[in-house]
C-alpha cells in the first residue's frame, strides 16, 4: 500500500504540479521540490486525477494484447476504485493469463466495496481457477469484502491441493469472521 501511494504520489507531482493546490510547490521556480502537503491533499489529487478521462484510456487498456500493460491498467483501477471500472475489472477475472487473473481479484477486492454484490458473485464463480495463485488471490479479495456471504466457498478451500490457497482461505475466515 506504501508504495502504490509513492507511486500515485510521484504520478500526481508530474501531472498536476502545476494545476493542483494539492501540491506544495517550491519557491524557487525550478519545480524540484514538489510534494503534496498531507495524506488528504493526495487523496483530493487522485480524485482530480482520476478524472473521467483518465478511466477511460485505463479502461481501453483493459483490452490490449499485452498482459503487463492489462495488470498495470488493472492496479491503477484498483487504486483509483472508481465503480466505473468494477464491471470491466470483473470480466479481466476471465482473462487467459493468470496474472492478469490475479490482480483483477485484488483489484475486485479494493473495488468491490462500491457493489459487494457483483462483486461477490463474480469472485466466487471464479473460484475454481486452474492456477493456484489466482485463487489465492480471489480468496484474499473475498477476505477484503469481510462479506460473510462468501464463507461457505472460502471453507471449502480450506481442502484445496494447494498450500498457499488453503493458507488464505484461514486468513480470509478469520478476517470476515473478526469483521463482524
Amino acid at each position: 500500500m506504501k508504495t502504490a501511494l509513492l507511486i500515485i504520489s510521484l504520478v500526481i507531482n508530474l501531472v498536476l504540479a502545476e494545476n493542483s493546490s494539492a501540491v506544495k510547490h517550491d519557491n524557487t521556480g525550478t519545480g524540484d521540490n514538489l510534494q503534496p502537503t498531507s495524506a488528504s491533499d493526495v487523496i483530493n489529487a487522485i480524485d482530480e486525477f482520476a478524472d473521467k478521462e483518465t478511466i477511460e484510456i485505463l479502461l481501453q487498456k483493459l483490452d490490449d494484447p499485452d498482459p503487463f500493460v492489462r495488470v498495470e491498467a488493472i492496479q491503477s483501477l484498483g487504486e483509483i476504485q472508481q465503480e466505473k471500472s468494477l464491471v470491466s475489472v470483473c470480466k479481466c477475472l476471465n482473462d487467459e493469463n493468470l496474472y492478469v487473473r490475479a490482480y483483477a481479484a485484488e483489484a475486485v477486492g479494493k473495488i468491490g466495496q462500491v457493489d459487494i454484490s457483483l462483486a461477490l458473485s463474480r469472485l466466487l464463480s471464479s473460484l475454481d481457477d486452474p492456477s493456484p495463485y489466482a485463487r489465492a488471490m480471489m480468496v484474499a479479495a473475498l477476505g477484503e469484502l469481510q462479506d460473510k456471504r462468501a464463507s461457505d466457498s472460502i471453507r471449502k478451500l480450506l481442502d484445496d491441493e494447494d498450500e498457499s490457497v488453503r493458507g488464505m482461505a484461514v486468513w480470509a475466515l478469520e478476517k470476515i469472521e473478526n469483521s463482524q
